[in-house]
């Protein structure tokens, strides 16, 4: 056996989750009325599903994630739970192969349920508005399947550090709260965190620059920065209003640009501690 004989097995038996159909179809359906029932003042067709697909793109950004992690966080910590891992081992497999076969299948399952998602949207938006603006579609879609890697990535990390279930479970929602639900929700917004402790607890000069840096570790903001590198100037989001409204360029760090590396690290980072974390662990 080898990396593709596992992520083959691995990709037909997860196709067959129903919560993952489940979860799916709910989007797609989303995605649909989206894309049917945007509808911008005074724009013209090309704008209008442009505007749509800027819609899509905040929708996505919260829900998108949820379709990752149901898809990958049971991809190793499921096998260990049932044993199945043995017998995946018995054959002429090291864990790298196992590792990375998991992780290319779950990312396969990911981005054709993306793929269907989007052809359902762009489907119903070309037909209801008679345009196709190729550049915006698809750099919605390349980006947020860059996206979904990240938490298909994160997921398998997980779930490769844990052997039971009840922890995978764990540890997808927990990820979820801290990368996406302390950035978004206004109550517990990170950003108010840091500013806090940076202004009233350590008695410091306000530093709009250091609480947008320290936001932009999230994969929701470099999303959110991503976008605007496929979206029309004017329908581009203010993500730093902080570091805006405090005058001059932003630096480096805080460009839409530089969402990209934002991706690069939770790509990369996760999936070396978590593949250390397999391969030291005890299957027994």
């Amino acid at each position: 056996m080898s990396v593709r004989t596992v992520a083959k097995q691995d990709f037909l038996s997860a196709r067959r989750s129903r919560a993952l159909w489940f979860a799916t179809t709910l989007f797609a359906l989303l995605a649909v009325l989206i894309a049917y029932g945007s509808q911008g003042y005074r724009l013209s067709a090309t704008e209008q599903v442009q505007n749509t697909f800027r819609s899509f793109g905040m929708v996505l950004a919260v829900l998108l994630p949820i379709v990752a992690l149901v898809a990958s966080y049971m991809s190793i910590a499921g096998e260990r739970e049932s044993g199945g891992i043995k017998f995946l081992l018995s054959f002429p497999n090291t864990r790298r192969d196992v590792f990375l076969g998991k992780l290319a299948s779950r990312l396969a399952v990911v981005a054709a349920g993306l793929t269907f998602i989007f052809l359902a949207a762009t489907a119903v938006a070309v037909a209801r508005h008679g345009a196709f603006p190729v550049g915006v579609v698809l750099g919605t879609y390349l980006v947020s399947l860059l996206y979904g890697s990240v938490f298909v990535a994160v997921a398998v990390a997980l779930s490769s550090a844990v052997g039971a279930r009840s922890r995978a479970i764990g540890a997808a929602v927990g990820s979820y709260f801290v990368l996406i639900v302390l950035y978004l929700v206004p109550t517990i917004r990170i950003t108010a965190l840091v500013q806090w402790v940076h202004d009233t607890m350590l008695g410091m000069e306000p530093n709009p620059h250091l609480y947008d840096a320290v936001t932009y570790t999230s994969p929701y903001i470099a999303f959110r920065k991503a976008l605007n590198l496929v979206l029309p100037t004017e329908m581009q989001q203010e993500v730093f209003r902080g570091s805006l409204e405090a005058g001059g360029e932003l630096p480096v760090y805080l460009t839409d640009e530089f969402s990209l590396v934002v991706f690069a690290v939770w790509l990369t980072v996760p999936l070396v501690v978590g593949y250390v974390r397999f391969e030291g662990s005890d299957l027994e």
